[in-house]
């Protein structure tokens, strides 16, 4: 399907690789130099007192010694008597206490500030905890609309779903997506994997199944565990050569470093089949670092190593000449407009190196979306990509390096109708503006899914 590359220097190729590297690391250094600069800036605006000793109490908490956060907060309380802050941490310690007084605390923090997420989750668990299930039930569906899409509504979901089974904890889920598509120009993985490069050119319908099952191992409050195991499965109507079947095998872990500062590292294995036949296979290696900085404000740094094996066939010849591996990170920022909307941005570099010089390449993608969360459980979500991937070698169908240019745009509206189940219709479209004739393509794809969980 490809011809081998022209003549390049490996030295030339080295260079170009020890560029893009340096190009990480320079990135990486500059962010912290700035990250180190505004801390202390900001570290100068601030209570050097008053910090120590609330980052104090909050370390107390986080190891249990709630007797002893108690002691330094109610210190601090003496000569701040409305702060926010340690009124919260203050209640949180009361209430891990079991203390009556962590009702009437709690509510006086959030007297000062209705929209903080995290003490009307802590009322919710509070209230939880006592068996006074419709206060819970109403802190609970607060938390999730002031702050949609965060670690904190994921919290309020969670504990609502107890609240539903009498609040005994579940420790599986199980997912089920079942709809079909209208595709313009038929290829397609279930997420952006890749793919064959240089696209049908023809249009199908398809059927699509998603399958997803996972099982918590660990459920403590500062460290979590689990396993998961997902099936995609396409079945076009005339194009069954490129029918495709993907199984993902998932291991989770997430540890809270500290009350703002999670961790979280993930490993997968995805094997991918095209029309009955090997396509690829991938382990992934991917840790990242949640910060929670309030009021529903998230970052999220991940650094992910993918190592990817692709397999020849009658369909896809010198498939394998990309087998190699994938080094990305990224940083994403997720702030919230009001009560209803989520505005998401990001950016990832990546560099992808392969058998034949001409797969290799290195990428810079950026994203922005909206989510809107409105009345009747209704969602709609917007997203723009610019992805640019500059690759590396003398491609062989026209003896230059090649250039590709993608742009994505992709609105989707889901309607819940119950808790479990939900219908949801999208258009994505995606514009690849390539330097090489046979990798400039259009396309469009149309999708209607019903959903459950259980």
């Amino acid at each position: 399907m490809f011809y081998k590359p022209g003549y390049k220097t490996r030295f030339n190729i080295m260079l170009k690789k020890g560029n893009s590297l340096c190009f990480i690391l320079s990135s990486c250094f500059l962010f912290v130099i700035l990250f180190f600069l505004t801390s202390i800036a900001f570290a100068e605006m601030m209570d050097p007192a008053y910090e120590i000793a609330v980052t104090r109490a909050v370390s107390k908490i986080e190891n249990a010694d709630y007797e002893g956060a108690v002691n330094d907060l109610e210190e601090v309380l003496k000569t701040r008597p409305g702060d926010e802050q340690a009124t919260l941490y203050l209640g949180i310690a009361l209430s891990r206490l079991g203390k009556r007084d962590a009702e009437g605390i709690l509510k006086k923090a959030l007297s000062i500030n209705p929209g903080n997420p995290v003490t009307n989750l802590e009322l919710g668990i509070y209230y939880f905890n006592k068996s006074m299930y419709g206060e819970a039930g109403n802190y609970l569906k607060n938390t999730i609309e002031v702050a949609p899409n965060t670690e904190f509504s994921a919290k309020a979901e969670e504990y609502l779903r107890l609240l539903k089974k009498g609040g005994v904890p579940k420790r599986w889920a199980l997912d089920i997506l079942i709809g079909g598509q209208y595709d313009s120009n038929v290829v397609l993985n279930p997420d952006d994997n890749p793919l064959p490069e240089g696209v049908s050119g023809k249009s199908d319908w398809r059927a699509v199944l998603y399958l997803k099952g996972g099982y918590d191992l660990i459920k403590s409050e500062k460290a979590g565990g689990s396993v998961s195991y997902s099936l995609y499965q396409s079945l076009h109507s005339k194009l069954d050569d490129f029918n495709i079947t993907d199984h993902l095998l998932e291991l989770k872990g997430t540890y809270a470093i500290s009350s703002i500062v999670n961790l979280k590292g993930t490993y997968s294995f995805e094997h991918v089949s095209v029309g009955g036949d090997t396509y690829d296979f991938a382990h992934s290696i991917t840790p990242s670092l949640i910060i929670s900085e309030g009021h529903g404000l998230s970052t999220i740094i991940e650094y992910r190593y993918r190592r990817s094996h692709f397999v020849d066939s009658e369909l896809f010849e010198g498939n394998s000449d990309r087998t190699g591996s994938n080094n990305l990170i990224g940083i994403s920022q997720y702030i919230p407009i009001g009560n209803s909307v989520i505005f998401k941005v990001g950016y990832s570099y990546d560099m992808d190196s392969t058998r034949e010089d001409y797969w290799d390449y290195s990428g810079n993608k950026g994203i922005a979306g909206l989510q809107f969360n409105l009345p009747s459980n209704i969602y709609l979500a917007l997203t723009g990509e610019y992805y640019n991937k500059d690759y590396e070698g003398i491609n062989p169908i026209e003896g230059k390096e090649r250039e590709d240019k993608v742009s994505t745009a992709s609105i989707s509206g889901t309607k819940m109708l119950s808790d479990s189940y939900g219908i949801t219709i999208g258009e994505l479209y995606t514009r690849n503006k390539s330097n090489i004739e046979a990798y400039d393509y259009k396309r469009s794809i149309t999708s209607l899914f019903f959903s459950a969980r259980f």
